[in-house]
């Protein structure tokens, strides 16, 4: 039996138009499939046929907000919000890997707009926000090895 490696959530990233987001603490991918045809025909079977139709996914993150940094660049918080308010679409990518470099990494890369933005700053506590990004376009699935 072949041994399998769990893919630790340290060691994956999300990066928006190249860059890594900073400092977030949890990426949620979400994937859907439309369905059509629930229809059943009179005089056939009383099982009704669903065929596959559109594709969509959204992506939920959220993290703690840090002061800006220069070296190395991150995405931030008020880089976030830009994106946000402009409405500007964003290359995203999303890599699960194993904590090895030489491991397989699956890598998922779209075009994503960001439809949501939330923070908060409790007052014994550290500020933190979470996003939700839409994606427009298809979703690509590679394989590969990231460092």
């Amino acid at each position: 039996m072949a041994d399998h490696i769990a893919i630790p959530g340290e060691f994956c990233t999300l990066s928006l138009a190249g860059i890594e987001v900073a400092a977030t603490n949890n990426f949620t991918m979400n994937f859907d499939r439309a369905t059509y045809g629930n229809m059943v025909a009179r005089g056939t079977s009383k099982w009704r046929t669903i065929y596959p139709a559109d594709m969509g996914a959204t992506f939920d993150i959220d993290g703690l907000i840090v002061v800006q940094d220069t070296s190395p660049a991150e995405k931030q918080f008020d880089d976030l919000f830009t994106y946000s308010v402009n409405g500007t679409a964003v290359a995203l990518i999303f890599t699960l890997r194993t904590a090895t470099s030489s491991e397989t990494t699956f890598i998922y890369t779209c075009s994503a707009i960001i439809q949501s933005l939330t923070c908060a700053a409790p007052q014994f506590g550290e500020a933190t926000y979470s996003a939700g990004l839409i994606v427009s376009g298809a979703l690509t699935q590679t394989q590969g090895t990231v460092s």
